[in-house]
Protein backbone atom coordinates (compact mmCIF):
# COMPACT_ATOMS: atom_id res chain seq x y z
CA UNK A 1 0.00 0.00 0.00
CA UNK A 2 1.75 3.16 -1.20
CA UNK A 3 -1.10 5.67 -0.77
CA UNK A 4 -4.35 5.95 1.14
CA UNK A 5 -7.59 5.62 -0.84
CA UNK A 6 -11.24 6.18 0.04
CA UNK A 7 -11.58 2.41 0.17
CA UNK A 8 -9.45 2.40 3.31
CA UNK A 9 -12.29 4.20 5.07
CA UNK A 10 -15.00 1.79 3.98
CA UNK A 11 -15.11 -0.39 7.07
CA UNK A 12 -14.43 -3.42 4.86
CA UNK A 13 -11.36 -5.37 3.77
CA UNK A 14 -9.20 -2.32 3.05
CA UNK A 15 -10.09 -0.72 6.39
CA UNK A 16 -8.90 -3.84 8.16
CA UNK A 17 -5.69 -3.67 6.14
CA UNK A 18 -4.90 -0.08 7.06
CA UNK A 19 -5.77 -0.62 10.74
CA UNK A 20 -3.32 -3.52 10.90
CA UNK A 21 -0.61 -1.32 9.38
CA UNK A 22 -1.33 1.63 11.69
CA UNK A 23 -1.31 -0.55 14.80
CA UNK A 24 1.88 -2.42 13.96
CA UNK A 25 4.17 0.00 15.83
CA UNK A 26 2.07 -0.41 18.98
CA UNK A 27 1.70 -4.17 18.71
CA UNK A 28 5.44 -4.69 18.30
CA UNK A 29 5.85 -2.94 21.66
CA UNK A 30 3.08 -4.96 23.29
CA UNK A 31 0.79 -1.95 23.76
CA UNK A 32 -1.73 -2.49 20.98
CA UNK A 33 -5.50 -2.46 21.55
CA UNK A 34 -7.93 -5.37 21.33
CA UNK A 35 -10.08 -5.24 18.20
CA UNK A 36 -13.46 -4.57 19.78
CA UNK A 37 -15.77 -1.54 19.60
CA UNK A 38 -14.60 -0.23 22.97
CA UNK A 39 -11.71 -1.03 25.31
CA UNK A 40 -12.30 -2.56 28.74
CA UNK A 41 -10.02 -0.77 31.22
CA UNK A 42 -8.72 -1.67 34.68
CA UNK A 43 -11.05 -0.67 37.47
CA UNK A 44 -14.25 -1.64 35.70
CA UNK A 45 -14.39 1.12 33.07
CA UNK A 46 -14.64 1.18 29.28
CA UNK A 47 -13.72 3.81 26.70
CA UNK A 48 -13.99 4.41 22.97
CA UNK A 49 -13.18 7.12 20.44
CA UNK A 50 -14.62 7.81 17.00
CA UNK A 51 -14.51 10.47 14.27
CA UNK A 52 -17.43 11.74 12.17
CA UNK A 53 -17.24 13.36 8.73
CA UNK A 54 -20.70 12.46 7.41
CA UNK A 55 -21.94 14.09 4.22
CA UNK A 56 -24.54 15.58 4.20
CA UNK A 57 -24.18 16.79 7.77
CA UNK A 58 -27.98 16.88 8.13
CA UNK A 59 -29.77 13.75 6.95
CA UNK A 60 -33.23 12.22 7.36
CA UNK A 61 -33.30 11.07 10.97
CA UNK A 62 -30.36 13.00 12.39
CA UNK A 63 -27.30 15.19 11.99
CA UNK A 64 -23.57 15.04 12.72
CA UNK A 65 -24.00 16.11 16.37
CA UNK A 66 -26.58 13.44 17.16
CA UNK A 67 -24.58 10.88 15.17
CA UNK A 68 -21.39 11.62 17.10
CA UNK A 69 -23.00 10.95 20.47
CA UNK A 70 -24.91 7.87 19.27
CA UNK A 71 -21.83 6.37 17.67
CA UNK A 72 -19.80 6.69 20.86
CA UNK A 73 -22.64 5.49 23.09
CA UNK A 74 -23.25 2.41 20.95
CA UNK A 75 -19.58 1.41 21.01
CA UNK A 76 -19.73 1.40 24.81
CA UNK A 77 -23.13 -0.29 24.96
CA UNK A 78 -22.10 -3.37 22.98
CA UNK A 79 -19.30 -3.96 25.49
CA UNK A 80 -21.77 -3.74 28.37
CA UNK A 81 -20.72 -0.27 29.54
CA UNK A 82 -22.97 2.64 30.48
CA UNK A 83 -22.42 5.95 28.66
CA UNK A 84 -21.44 8.41 31.38
CA UNK A 85 -18.90 10.91 30.05
CA UNK A 86 -18.21 12.40 26.62
CA UNK A 87 -15.14 14.13 25.22
CA UNK A 88 -15.84 16.16 22.09
CA UNK A 89 -13.37 17.54 19.54
CA UNK A 90 -14.30 19.88 16.67
CA UNK A 91 -12.30 20.80 13.57
CA UNK A 92 -14.11 23.75 11.98
CA UNK A 93 -13.48 25.30 8.57
CA UNK A 94 -12.97 29.05 8.44
CA UNK A 95 -16.20 30.71 7.30
CA UNK A 96 -18.49 27.95 8.58
CA UNK A 97 -21.90 29.34 9.67
CA UNK A 98 -21.99 29.63 13.46
CA UNK A 99 -25.76 29.08 13.52
CA UNK A 100 -25.44 25.71 11.82
CA UNK A 101 -22.65 24.68 14.19
CA UNK A 102 -24.80 25.56 17.20
CA UNK A 103 -27.60 23.40 15.80
CA UNK A 104 -25.27 20.39 15.86
CA UNK A 105 -24.11 21.20 19.38
CA UNK A 106 -27.74 21.46 20.52
CA UNK A 107 -28.45 18.09 18.93
CA UNK A 108 -25.46 16.50 20.66
CA UNK A 109 -26.40 18.06 24.00
CA UNK A 110 -30.01 16.88 23.76
CA UNK A 111 -28.89 13.31 23.08
CA UNK A 112 -26.49 13.38 26.03
CA UNK A 113 -29.21 14.78 28.27
CA UNK A 114 -31.61 11.96 27.37
CA UNK A 115 -28.99 9.43 28.48
CA UNK A 116 -27.77 11.24 31.59
CA UNK A 117 -24.38 11.70 29.92
CA UNK A 118 -22.04 14.59 30.83
CA UNK A 119 -19.73 16.51 28.51
CA UNK A 120 -16.47 16.18 30.43
CA UNK A 121 -13.80 17.48 28.03
CA UNK A 122 -13.38 18.97 24.60
CA UNK A 123 -11.22 20.77 22.08
CA UNK A 124 -11.87 23.19 19.21
CA UNK A 125 -9.65 23.90 16.21
CA UNK A 126 -10.33 26.29 13.31
CA UNK A 127 -8.49 25.65 10.04
CA UNK A 128 -8.23 27.73 6.84
CA UNK A 129 -11.00 27.62 4.27
CA UNK A 130 -10.68 24.47 2.15
CA UNK A 131 -8.68 22.51 4.72
CA UNK A 132 -11.76 20.51 5.76
CA UNK A 133 -15.31 20.24 4.47
CA UNK A 134 -17.29 22.33 6.93
CA UNK A 135 -16.88 20.66 10.30
CA UNK A 136 -15.64 17.32 11.60
CA UNK A 137 -16.58 15.90 15.01
CA UNK A 138 -14.53 13.49 17.12
CA UNK A 139 -16.04 11.90 20.20
CA UNK A 140 -14.61 9.88 23.08
CA UNK A 141 -16.89 8.16 25.57
CA UNK A 142 -16.16 6.70 28.99
CA UNK A 143 -18.31 4.73 31.41
CA UNK A 144 -18.60 1.93 33.94
CA UNK A 145 -18.91 -1.69 32.81
CA UNK A 146 -22.23 -3.09 34.02
CA UNK A 147 -21.48 -6.79 33.50
CA UNK A 148 -19.10 -9.19 35.27
CA UNK A 149 -18.36 -11.41 32.27
CA UNK A 150 -16.84 -9.43 29.38
CA UNK A 151 -18.61 -9.36 26.02
CA UNK A 152 -16.05 -10.22 23.34
CA UNK A 153 -15.40 -12.26 20.21
CA UNK A 154 -13.43 -14.90 22.08
CA UNK A 155 -16.69 -15.94 23.81
CA UNK A 156 -18.24 -17.18 20.55
CA UNK A 157 -19.09 -20.89 20.50
CA UNK A 158 -20.54 -23.38 17.99
CA UNK A 159 -24.37 -23.44 18.13
CA UNK A 160 -24.55 -19.84 19.38
CA UNK A 161 -27.50 -17.95 17.90
CA UNK A 162 -27.08 -14.76 15.84
CA UNK A 163 -29.60 -11.95 16.35
CA UNK A 164 -30.01 -8.47 14.86
CA UNK A 165 -31.72 -5.86 17.00
CA UNK A 166 -33.62 -4.19 14.15
CA UNK A 167 -33.81 -3.92 10.35
CA UNK A 168 -30.46 -3.31 8.69
CA UNK A 169 -29.03 -0.64 6.38
CA UNK A 170 -31.28 2.30 7.16
CA UNK A 171 -28.49 4.79 7.90
CA UNK A 172 -26.57 3.99 4.73
CA UNK A 173 -29.74 4.07 2.64
CA UNK A 174 -30.83 7.42 4.11
CA UNK A 175 -27.42 8.98 3.41
CA UNK A 176 -27.37 7.55 -0.11
CA UNK A 177 -30.88 8.80 -0.86
CA UNK A 178 -30.02 12.29 0.41
CA UNK A 179 -26.79 12.39 -1.55
CA UNK A 180 -28.35 11.24 -4.82
CA UNK A 181 -31.55 13.31 -4.39
CA UNK A 182 -33.78 10.24 -4.21
CA UNK A 183 -37.20 10.76 -2.66
CA UNK A 184 -38.03 7.65 -0.62
CA UNK A 185 -41.16 7.84 1.50
CA UNK A 186 -40.65 6.95 5.13
CA UNK A 187 -36.89 6.39 4.90
CA UNK A 188 -35.01 7.63 7.97
CA UNK A 189 -31.60 6.81 9.36
CA UNK A 190 -31.72 4.40 12.30
CA UNK A 191 -29.29 6.69 14.16
CA UNK A 192 -30.11 6.20 17.84
CA UNK A 193 -28.43 5.38 21.17
CA UNK A 194 -28.68 1.64 21.84
CA UNK A 195 -27.83 1.64 25.56
CA UNK A 196 -31.47 1.72 26.82
CA UNK A 197 -32.30 -1.25 24.55
CA UNK A 198 -29.21 -3.34 25.33
CA UNK A 199 -28.82 -2.70 29.07
CA UNK A 200 -31.59 -5.19 30.07
CA UNK A 201 -29.72 -7.98 28.26
CA UNK A 202 -26.63 -7.69 30.44
CA UNK A 203 -28.11 -9.89 33.17
CA UNK A 204 -28.27 -12.89 30.83
CA UNK A 205 -25.44 -15.38 31.40
CA UNK A 206 -25.72 -16.72 27.85
CA UNK A 207 -24.94 -13.38 26.23
CA UNK A 208 -21.63 -13.84 24.34
CA UNK A 209 -20.81 -10.84 22.19
CA UNK A 210 -22.39 -7.75 20.63
CA UNK A 211 -21.24 -5.44 17.87
CA UNK A 212 -22.53 -2.16 16.45
CA UNK A 213 -23.11 -2.56 12.67
CA UNK A 214 -21.69 0.76 11.42
CA UNK A 215 -19.43 1.11 8.36
CA UNK A 216 -19.47 -2.07 6.32
CA UNK A 217 -22.81 -3.10 7.81
CA UNK A 218 -23.93 -6.48 9.10
CA UNK A 219 -21.91 -8.43 6.55
CA UNK A 220 -18.59 -6.95 7.66
CA UNK A 221 -19.26 -7.58 11.36
CA UNK A 222 -20.06 -11.24 10.72
CA UNK A 223 -16.93 -11.65 8.60
CA UNK A 224 -14.80 -10.11 11.36
CA UNK A 225 -16.24 -12.56 13.88
CA UNK A 226 -15.67 -15.53 11.59
CA UNK A 227 -12.12 -14.60 10.60
CA UNK A 228 -11.08 -13.76 14.16
CA UNK A 229 -12.43 -16.98 15.72
CA UNK A 230 -12.02 -19.44 12.82
CA UNK A 231 -15.67 -20.47 13.23
CA UNK A 232 -18.27 -20.75 10.48
CA UNK A 233 -21.24 -18.40 10.65
CA UNK A 234 -24.38 -19.43 8.80
CA UNK A 235 -27.21 -16.93 8.17
CA UNK A 236 -30.51 -17.03 6.29
CA UNK A 237 -31.39 -14.20 3.93
CA UNK A 238 -35.14 -14.59 4.48
CA UNK A 239 -34.71 -14.01 8.23
CA UNK A 240 -32.79 -10.73 7.93
CA UNK A 241 -35.16 -7.77 8.47
CA UNK A 242 -34.79 -5.20 5.69
CA UNK A 243 -37.24 -2.33 5.14
CA UNK A 244 -38.80 -1.98 1.71
CA UNK A 245 -37.40 1.56 1.47
CA UNK A 246 -33.86 0.25 2.02
CA UNK A 247 -34.32 -2.44 -0.60
CA UNK A 248 -35.60 0.19 -3.01
CA UNK A 249 -32.54 2.43 -2.59
CA UNK A 250 -30.21 -0.56 -2.91
CA UNK A 251 -31.97 -1.74 -6.08
CA UNK A 252 -31.70 1.70 -7.69
CA UNK A 253 -28.03 2.24 -6.77
CA UNK A 254 -26.82 -1.36 -7.04
CA UNK A 255 -25.88 -1.76 -3.35
CA UNK A 256 -26.14 -4.86 -1.19
CA UNK A 257 -28.13 -4.23 2.04
CA UNK A 258 -25.76 -6.55 3.93
CA UNK A 259 -23.02 -3.93 3.65
CA UNK A 260 -25.10 -0.78 4.19
CA UNK A 261 -24.17 1.16 7.32
CA UNK A 262 -26.33 1.15 10.43
CA UNK A 263 -26.18 3.58 13.36
CA UNK A 264 -28.82 2.07 15.61
CA UNK A 265 -28.52 -1.65 14.97
CA UNK A 266 -26.40 -4.28 16.68
CA UNK A 267 -25.73 -7.94 15.99
CA UNK A 268 -25.76 -10.20 19.04
CA UNK A 269 -24.42 -13.70 19.64
CA UNK A 270 -26.02 -15.64 22.46
CA UNK A 271 -26.26 -19.19 23.77
CA UNK A 272 -29.29 -21.06 22.35
CA UNK A 273 -30.81 -21.34 25.82
CA UNK A 274 -31.47 -17.61 26.10
CA UNK A 275 -32.00 -16.62 22.46
CA UNK A 276 -35.77 -16.27 22.79
CA UNK A 277 -35.41 -14.23 25.97
CA UNK A 278 -33.05 -11.88 24.10
CA UNK A 279 -35.64 -11.47 21.33
CA UNK A 280 -38.50 -10.91 23.78
CA UNK A 281 -36.49 -8.35 25.76
CA UNK A 282 -35.37 -6.45 22.68
CA UNK A 283 -38.89 -6.22 21.29
CA UNK A 284 -39.97 -4.30 24.39
CA UNK A 285 -37.79 -1.44 23.15
CA UNK A 286 -39.30 1.00 20.63
CA UNK A 287 -36.07 0.70 18.62
CA UNK A 288 -36.08 -3.09 18.34
CA UNK A 289 -39.51 -4.20 17.20
CA UNK A 290 -37.93 -5.97 14.21
CA UNK A 291 -35.39 -7.94 16.27
CA UNK A 292 -34.85 -11.34 14.68
CA UNK A 293 -32.78 -14.51 14.80
CA UNK A 294 -30.83 -14.60 11.53
CA UNK A 295 -28.55 -17.63 11.89
CA UNK A 296 -26.10 -19.64 13.96
CA UNK A 297 -22.43 -20.25 14.57
CA UNK A 298 -21.32 -23.74 13.54
CA UNK A 299 -18.27 -25.98 13.39
CA UNK A 300 -18.90 -26.47 9.68
CA UNK A 301 -16.63 -25.74 6.77
CA UNK A 302 -15.20 -23.53 5.53
CA UNK A 303 -13.98 -22.33 8.91
CA UNK A 304 -13.43 -18.61 9.34
CA UNK A 305 -16.09 -17.71 6.79
CA UNK A 306 -19.75 -16.67 6.57
CA UNK A 307 -22.33 -18.38 4.39
CA UNK A 308 -25.87 -17.24 3.60
CA UNK A 309 -28.84 -19.35 2.54
CA UNK A 310 -30.43 -17.21 -0.18
CA UNK A 311 -34.09 -16.49 -0.82
CA UNK A 312 -34.12 -18.98 -3.71
CA UNK A 313 -32.62 -21.75 -1.59
CA UNK A 314 -29.01 -21.56 -2.74
CA UNK A 315 -26.01 -20.78 -0.60
CA UNK A 316 -23.30 -18.17 -1.09
CA UNK A 317 -20.28 -16.99 0.82
CA UNK A 318 -20.39 -13.54 2.39
CA UNK A 319 -17.08 -11.67 2.27
CA UNK A 320 -15.99 -8.25 3.46
CA UNK A 321 -16.58 -5.56 0.83
CA UNK A 322 -13.53 -4.29 -1.03
CA UNK A 323 -13.52 -0.61 -1.88
CA UNK A 324 -15.86 2.17 -0.80
CA UNK A 325 -19.58 1.83 -1.50
CA UNK A 326 -20.31 5.35 -0.28
CA UNK A 327 -17.62 7.56 1.28
CA UNK A 328 -18.18 9.69 4.41
CA UNK A 329 -21.12 7.65 5.64
CA UNK A 330 -20.43 8.47 9.30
Amino acid sequence: MSTITLGHGSGGRQSREIVDILLDSFRRRGIGPEMEDAALLPGGFAMTTDGFTVSPRKFPGGDIGHLCVCGCVNDLAVRGAAPEFLGLGLIIEEGFPSGELLEYMESAAATCSELGMTLAAGDTKVVPSGAVDGVYFTGSAFGRIRRTLPLQMSNLRPEDVLIVTTSIGRHGAAIAAARFNLSVEGLLSDCAPLWPSLEPLLLLDGLRCMRDCTRGGLGTVLCEWAETTGLHLSIEEMRIPIDFSVRSVCDVLGFDPLYMACEGCAVIATAPSCAQEVIDTLRKSPLCGDAAIIGRITEGEPGGMVSMRTLIGGERLVDMPFGELLPRIC
